[in-house]
């Protein structure tokens, strides 16, 4: 595994086209509303208001992966990664799995970066609280407060905002998240 120092978050690529880095490595983004500045040895930016260091994990898309803020499961071994359902992260099957958030759709197939630590946001399902333990659910990629018996906890990702009645993307914080126990 390497790490890249300035990457474009979003940049994805086909099948066809093949990956542009090795599968696993991890990139760094430093935003700057600025001049460039230097944290953890990251310069350069987007120019955008948010000056938090992001840092990603590069992939290849074993389905289709919607969009951004979509929840993503990473098999470790190959670094491929499938929107999360309960299903895929079931106790056995998913359990200290990585998980990240995509910042752009991918094709099956395809590779691209999803988020692993920084600020960004998260998919979750309508009425998800702020600060609260987050699960998965039914809905592939998306991510809720349920505690329902069964589902699987994620660790790693706090939700900043609660969501309101439908599902979309929220602003949150996200740490190396995994999946965690069952409840």
């Amino acid at each position: 595994m390497g790490v890249i120092i300035g990457i474009d978050p979003s940049k994805v690529r086909t099948s066809a086209e093949g990956a542009e880095f090795k599968l696993g490595s991890l990139g760094y983004e430093q935003e700057s509303a600025g001049p460039p500045t230097t944290a953890m040895g990251v310069t350069g930016g987007s120019g955008s208001q948010d000056n938090s260091c992001k840092c990603y994990m590069y992939v290849e898309a074993a389905a289709a992966i919607t969009g951004d803020g979509y929840v993503v499961i990473v098999d470790g071994s190959a670094f491929t990664a499938a929107m999360v359902t309960d299903t895929l992260s079931a106790p056995g099957s998913g359990q200290g799995k990585a998980v990240g958030v995509a910042r752009a759709a991918i094709a099956s197939g395809g590779f691209g970066w999803v988020q692993v630590y920084g600020a960004g946001t998260v998919r979750v399902l309508a009425n998800a609280a702020a600060y609260t333990q987050l699960t998965t659910s039914a809905t592939a990629g998306s991510l809720d407060d349920a505690t329902t018996a069964g589902l699987e906890v994620v660790e790693g990702i706090a939700l900043d905002a609660a969501n309101g009645g439908s599902t979309a993307n929220v602003a949150a914080w996200i740490n190396w998240p995994v999946v965690s126990r069952t409840l």
